[in-house]
């Protein structure tokens, strides 16, 4: 069967002179007469001309145009039947035969439409036995056509139809099953049989999106598969970066890979196995060296890792507690290196923190008592000592006297607190020691030493003062008052002030 479309040469049959209106009623009354006559006066015409024609050898057709298609065939073959035929079939059957063809080739139309249809989908790659054994059949329907018995020919073109329809059904699960097979195939690192399965695909669908990126993935297969051997050897060899890197080199080929995106994921968790081992074995090396906050980082990084994990977690917990032991050992010992130095604030300090890291130890609960109590007696000592003026006062005098005999019951003793308490003493006898002060003034100038008392007109006065603090102050009448401070030292010589006013207050002031 060829992909010719057939067209009826033959003149159709039209029976329209048969339906007009009779002009006169002489035509009307003979009308059935008239058309019998002419009828047979045709039939004498084809007998005389054209049937000798007909029957002689030298036109009959070639054994080669025989097996044309029925658009030169029937014309051929409906020429030399119509010779014996015309003289026995009536108009009716003749029209009924022109009926039949015309069907017949409007079925061969379709059968033409889906053939060229099929052979767009390379029929014969997935179904050729079924596709020749409908083309047979299509050819038996040209052979009736060709001996104008066109209602088995249209029988033989409706099964032709009916199989070529199963076909274009049928295309549909091939191409669904090609695609498929491609995948698998894929998956199964096959690469020859992902791009013999997407080439059926895409010879069935040419235009379908899915075949055609399925073509092309199969078609990098071989080197994704390289890229996976690749990275499958770095793996054994613990370069774990080099086989990211192949594994991304392959994702790069084929962003759809399953076995390189399994791949990759099997690597970046074994990276993340040996990065936390690794973290974890720092953390260890670093709390054997005492680095507790070196370890504990390294320790964190491992639970970053593996965020759950309890090994880590116990181990963050080994580190804290180690190193909150050593932090309180170290407190100790430094309060205890200060006690013996006398530092009592610092070695306060050390046992107070010993303490807030672990409040049941006794040691550090009772060298903080101990170390309060020297750094207040060094703080009260030191105190007295930078300002010793503050013995003048008989009340400050008697709580350093009872504070220097603290200082000589106190132990255990050292240096510091003896030479406070040796410092002490002299201050306290310094302080009772008088300190000659004399005063000079105009003998116009009345003079008065507040904690002494008024000492009157004089030129020059001596006394003797305790130290400390003493206000000096002179008057005189019609003169502004003066007024000066004075510092007696303990232990210091003899000390001369003058005192006398010389300024006028005028009156109007």
């Amino acid at each position: 069967m060829t992909n010719t479309k057939y067209q009826d040469s033959d003149t159709k049959w039209d029976d329209s002179e048969f339906h007009q209106q009779p002009q006169h009623h002489w035509w009307k009354k003979h009308q059935r007469e008239l058309m019998l006559f002419t009828g047979l006066s045709l039939v004498l015409i084809i007998v005389i001309f054209w049937l000798p024609a007909a029957i002689d050898p030298v036109n009959a057709p070639s054994a080669a145009a025989t097996q044309d298609s029925p658009n030169t065939s029937a014309e051929n073959s409906s020429a030399a039947i119509a010779s014996n035929s015309t003289s026995l079939e009536s108009p009716w059957q003749e029209a009924q035969t022109a009926k039949a063809r015309r069907e017949a080739q409007e079925i061969l139309a379709k059968l033409l439409d889906k053939q060229n249809s099929l052979e767009k989908m390379q029929v014969n790659l997935w179904a050729k036995a079924a596709f020749s054994q409908a083309m047979d059949k299509a050819s038996e329907g040209d052979e009736y056509y060709r001996a104008r018995e066109f209602t088995k020919a249209q029988q033989s073109y409706n099964s032709t139809l009916e199989q070529f329809d199963a076909l274009i059904e049928k295309s549909s699960h091939e191409f669904s099953q090609a695609l498929a097979n491609g995948l698998t195939a894929i998956d199964q690192q096959k690469p020859q049989a992902a791009i013999d399965a997407y080439t059926l695909a895409t010879a069935i669908r040419p235009h379908n999106q899915d075949a055609r990126d399925g073509l092309a993935r199969a078609k990098v297969q071989d080197n994704v598969i390289l890229q996976l051997e690749q990275a499958e050897n770095f793996q054994h060899q613990y370069q774990f970066s080099d086989a990211k890197s192949a594994i991304e080199q392959a994702l790069k080929l084929d962003p759809q890979s399953q076995p390189a995106k399994q791949k990759l994921s099997e690597i970046k968790l074994a990276m993340a196995d040996a990065n936390y081992s690794t973290a974890m074995g720092q953390g260890y090396q670093e709390l054997d060296r005492g680095k507790f906050n070196n370890a504990i980082d390294r320790f964190k990084q491992a639970l970053k890792i593996r965020p759950r994990d309890q090994s880590a977690n116990d181990a963050i917990v080994q580190a804290n507690n180690q190193r909150t032991q050593q932090n309180i050992l170290v407190a100790i010992e430094n309060a205890k290196q200060q006690e013996q130095k006398e530092q009592w604030q610092p070695a306060f300090d050390n046992y107070q923190k010993a303490q807030s890291l672990d409040k049941s130890l006794v040691t550090a609960r009772i060298g903080s008592l101990r170390s309060q109590a020297r750094a207040t007696l060094d703080q009260s000592l030191q105190k007295l000592l930078n300002n010793p003026l503050r013995l003048a006062d008989p009340s400050v005098y008697r709580s350093a006297q009872n504070l220097l005999a603290d200082a000589r019951a106190v132990k255990p003793r050292g240096s510091r607190i003896n030479q406070q308490a040796a410092e002490l003493e002299q201050a306290l006898e310094k302080a009772l020691d008088p300190i000659a002060l004399m005063l000079r003034s105009d003998n116009q100038t009345e003079v008065t030493v507040y904690k002494v008392g008024v000492l009157g007109l004089f030129t020059e006065h001596s006394l003797e003062l305790k130290p400390g603090q003493y206000t000096v102050v002179g008057s005189r009448s019609g003169y502004r008052d003066v007024r000066e401070e004075i510092t007696i030292q303990p232990g210091s010589n003899t000390q001369t002030l003058t005192i006398q006013c010389n300024e006028k207050v005028s009156i109007g002031s």
